[in-house]
């Protein structure tokens, strides 16, 4: 069950039981109203079944029976708030909280003294933008646990999320008075300050943790991004060196002077400061990464970083020799700047330490299509079917490889079994099926390939290669002309500048003997880069012989002799100067 659908049926289940549950506010709520059932012994057994097994399908993740399940219950005993506190919590997986408000409403007035349904409650009212509610419930909270320090914290984040920067401040200000100096309290009335331009009280509430743990580098690095956001980047370097003279593997310090670095075009500073922050082993991976992501994923300035962008890279690995990631990342990286050769090796690399990894090896196998060797796709494809054996796609790529190598046979083994490993994956049984076709066609089996794509158009009725290959191989075999035109015509609209798809329309409009528009039609497909097809040079030559021009048509003809046409009756056609099937 997809969570996604979850909110509609949630809905349903709430308005079609008893009258109970609907939402309503403490003071609408009288004491008949909140008086607890009375159950019988045969009720009671009922609603403890029904509650179980609730429980049990929720733990399971189906979600909409849990509710079926909780409404029965509600149905036995109106009054439970148990059940109306676990309902609520699957509408708010449903996305919906303001029905599931209602619910905490009324089950906080059934059993006003417990904590979790208040706190749940208050939280629905922050995210149902009724922060006022949502301040005056946790007050209440605090009141009545005054002791509680996390309920303090609390209600002092409700303050500052609803723009009451002076009442966040006295809470933070009383909960450091209980539990002494804090590193988040003191972050947190930082940005408030900050937020309200009291900019030296909140160097003041920073500087408490560098006088109370002066070898605290870390602290350090706050002044130095509290300048930074003031833009005094003098400063904020000063702060920063701060933190690397008491920790030199602190590369959050080596990144941020790096930033400042490139922001004053000081381009050995920037590269220097980010290699340091990159070759410090202790540091994870995947901070580090993110830390060149941004370069990376800046399209229009990539040659601009592609030299440091490699010897980050390099850096990075020289760290962590065996992180795969890394491999894959730098794969990526050479193919964004379409060197397939060199991404290609970073992944091959990625694949030997991390073999059973199944989306490396999916990557890998779609950047060797960019410049198809079809010896190394099949042989790597049927490779990862021994690390894989139920994956459907590595049965498309080995058998679509063996189709190019002309081995059929082993193609449609290979096709089929794809087929039989598709789980809930649409478009790759329609891509297997064409595939399929595209063999059997090759085989001169033509029945079997406009079955197969028969079947590959059902399930998707627009793949327009598809829809070309079909109506070119109706046209060829004089069979269903009229499909085989309203599927080219579909090809030609979908993509109007594609010459093998305006190619193709041509020649059905040809074989249904409209010459006039058929040279119109590949006229067109010449203009889009068909002049250099001996394919569609050699039909524009059979289109004008039908129209009445021989000597346009042998021309043509010619041509696509020159261009190294594997026609068998092109030169027979320049010689009688006369159309042949």
């Amino acid at each position: 069950m997809k969570l996604k659908y979850l909110g509609i049926s949630l809905a349903i289940i709430v308005l079609c039981s008893c009258s109970a549950l609907k939402p309503q506010t403490e003071s609408q709520v009288t004491k008949e109203q909140i008086q607890k059932v009375q159950l019988t012994d045969v009720q009671k057994r009922k609603f403890d079944y029904f509650f179980y097994e609730a429980s049990r399908e929720k733990m399971k993740g189906n979600y909409e029976k849990s509710a079926m399940y909780l409404t029965e219950c509600l149905k036995i005993d109106a009054t439970s708030s148990a059940a109306m506190y676990e309902l609520a919590n699957l509408l708010v997986a449903g996305n919906e909280a303001v029905k599931a408000q209602g619910l905490l409403e009324r089950a906080i007035s059934i059993e006003p003294n417990n904590i979790w349904y208040k706190l749940m409650l208050a939280e629905l009212y922050q995210g149902n933008k009724m922060g006022f509610q949502a301040i005056k419930l946790y007050e209440q909270i605090v009141a009545d646990y005054p002791d509680n320090d996390e309920y303090l914290y609390g209600l002092a984040q409700l303050y500052q999320r609803n723009g009451d920067e002076e009442k966040a401040i006295s809470a933070y200000n009383k909960l450091e008075k209980r539990i002494g100096l804090n590193e988040v309290i003191i972050l947190e009335k930082e940005k408030i300050l900050l937020n309200i331009g009291k900019n030296k009280s909140a160097l003041e509430e920073l500087n408490k943790l560098t006088a109370k743990y002066p070898e605290e580098a870390r602290y350090y690095g706050f002044i130095g991004d509290y300048y930074l956001y003031l833009g005094d980047n003098d400063n904020a370097k000063s702060y920063y060196n701060k933190v690397l003279e008491k920790d030199p593997k602190n590369v959050m310090a080596y990144f941020s002077l790096g930033n400042i670095a490139l922001q004053a075009n000081d381009t050995t500073g920037f590269t220097s400061y980010y290699k340091k922050g990159l070759a410090v082993k202790s540091t994870p991976f995947e901070v580090k990464f993110q830390r060149i992501l941004p370069f990376l994923m800046d399209s229009k300035n990539i040659d601009k970083y592609d030299k440091y962008l490699t010897e980050f890279m390099d850096v990075i690995i020289e760290a962590h020799p065996y992180e795969a990631m890394a491999y894959v990342y730098k794969g990526n990286y050479y193919r964004s700047i379409s060197k397939t050769d060199l991404a290609l090796d970073a992944y091959k690399t990625a694949i030997t330490i991390e073999p059973s990894n199944e989306l490396i090896w999916q990557d890998y196998l779609l950047l060797m299509i960019d410049n198809p060797d079809y010896s190394k796709i099949y042989g790597n494809a049927k490779l990862a079917i021994t690390h894989f054996p139920e994956n459907a796609f590595f049965y498309l790529l080995a058998g679509s490889s063996a189709g190019q190598l002309k081995d059929n046979d082993e193609a449609l083994r290979l096709l089929n079994l794809g087929l039989k490993h598709v789980i809930d994956n649409k478009p790759l049984e329609a891509q297997l099926h064409a595939n399929i076709g595209d063999i059997y066609y090759a085989n001169k089996q033509s029945e079997k390939a406009f079955e197969s794509y028969k079947k590959s158009l059902e399930i998707d009725e627009l793949n327009i290669v598809v829809l070309n290959n079909y109506s070119y191989y109706l046209s060829l075999e004089n069979k269903d002309l009229d499909k085989a035109e309203r599927m080219s015509s579909k090809c030609v609209e979908l993509e109007p500048g594609n010459s093998t798809y305006l190619d193709t329309y041509a020649w059905v409009l040809f074989k249904r003997e409209r010459y006039f528009e058929a040279k119109y039609i590949i006229e067109r497909a010449l203009d889009n880069g068909g002049n250099e097809s001996s394919v569609i040079v050699e039909h524009y030559g059979d289109i004008l012989y039908k129209n009445g021009d021989i000597e346009g048509a042998v021309e043509q003809w010619n041509k696509a002799v020159e261009m190294g046409t594997e026609s068998e009756t092109i030169l027979e056609k320049i010689k009688q100067q006369k159309y042949l099937e």
